[in-house]
């Protein structure tokens, strides 16, 4: 049964059949004399309506339906409607059965083509969905849509050149996304090269991502890895620097690599520098580093004591737990680490998907 509640379907249903009833009889042009002309299986649909079968009903009401120019809006709702259920055979077996009709328009054949390769994308049956995209995006008033979604597609296969190439025509229609995206894609395809050991394709890649957004920390990350990877730890060290700058979502992550890089002698020096940059914003900032340094069980440093009791001491919600006073801050801060070491690091700015790992969200 659909997620839908019965009263959505009921009113969704019920649109359907009185566009069925309208194209069956031509109302608007004139009202029937009679209903005895009505044909039986409208009557069994409304009964499975009425009786709680949706799915009996739609059946029914599919077979019924003629392509007509009344009733064409009709067939592509429903398979619109099954698509967001998830039962995509019935919402190819619609759009297919409209292809097949030599008398459908060509503006509702085009439309049709386009929902149909919405259903394979849906089904994951990714090389007909790209083809089906490629072909309607000659059409000029379907071209923006079927170009985001062959962009999609790319992004599935992670053909991160062939989607950058998409988001470039996208781009000369001004129908683009954002110009991260963009830069995600040239991160991808440095990240590739670095695996491979192609640290001059990687820098390329690189310094096209920060020219399409600036700052943009995931290309500094991985440029520090370039050059960590060529024993350059000093520059990997100002790079991951300037990465936690630009984003210090990015602490909990990358603080206990950074320290790691630049040894114990200067680690209280650089824990020091961080809590004076975050002093310097607000007090978001400072609890950020605090949970960060928690979490890598540096909640005994002494750069952070200060900051981690006036994080305890002055947030309405760690209150509860510091009442016991300072004196338990080191049991209070090593029980919170094991928290934070489960808890997500990464939430999407857009669906809001969160997990331990980074990942993009596709469309």
């Amino acid at each position: 049964m659909s997620d839908l509640p019965l009263l959505s379907w009921a009113l969704v249903l019920a649109a359907l059949v009185i566009g069925i009833l309208a194209g069956h009889f031509g109302w608007g042009k004139r009202w029937p004399s009679s209903l005895s002309k009505l044909h039986p299986d409208y009557l069994t649909g409304l009964d499975y309506l009425v009786t709680e079968q949706p799915d009996r009903a739609l059946d029914m009401f599919l077979k019924l339906m003629d392509a007509n120019a009344e009733t064409i809006e009709t067939h592509f709702a429903l398979g619109s409607l099954y698509r967001r259920r998830g039962e995509v055979e019935r919402a190819i077996r619609i759009h297919q059965n409209l292809l097949a009709r030599k008398e459908l328009a060509p503006q509702h054949r085009e439309q049709a083509l386009l929902a149909l390769a919405q259903d394979y994308l849906r089904a994951g049956v990714l090389d007909r969905a790209e083809g089906l995209f490629q072909q309607v995006s000659e059409v000029p008033r379907l071209r923006a849509s079927a170009l985001d979604s062959l962009r999609g597609v790319y992004e599935r296969q992670h053909d991160w050149q062939q989607a950058l190439g998409i988001y470039r025509q996208l781009a000369r229609i001004k129908a683009a996304p954002a110009r991260t995206v963009a830069a995600h894609y040239l991160c991808e395809m440095a990240s590739l090269a670095i695996e491979r050991g192609d640290f001059e394709s990687a820098r390329h890649w690189l310094r096209d991502a920060q020219s399409e957004a600036s700052p943009f920390p995931r290309a500094a990350l991985l440029s520090a890895q370039i050059a960590e990877q060529q024993q350059q730890p000093d520059v990997a060290v100002k790079l991951i620097r300037q990465a936690l700058a630009d984003s210090p979502a990015l602490l909990q992550e990358e603080l206990p690599h950074l320290l790691k890089l630049v040894g114990a002698a200067e680690r209280d020096a650089i824990l020091a520098e961080l809590v004076a940059q975050t002093e310097l914003r607000d007090f978001g900032e400072l609890k950020r580093l605090v949970f960060a340094a928690i979490a890598a069980d540096l909640g005994d440093a002494a750069p952070l004591r200060t900051s981690i009791e006036k994080v305890f001491s002055q947030d309405a919600t760690l209150q509860a737990v510091w009442k016991e006073g300072p004196k338990q801050s080191a049991r209070i801060a090593q029980e919170i680490g094991a928290l934070l070491a489960q808890a997500e690091k990464y939430r999407c700015n857009e669906c809001g998907f969160s997990g331990l790992i980074a990942l993009r969200c596709l469309p």
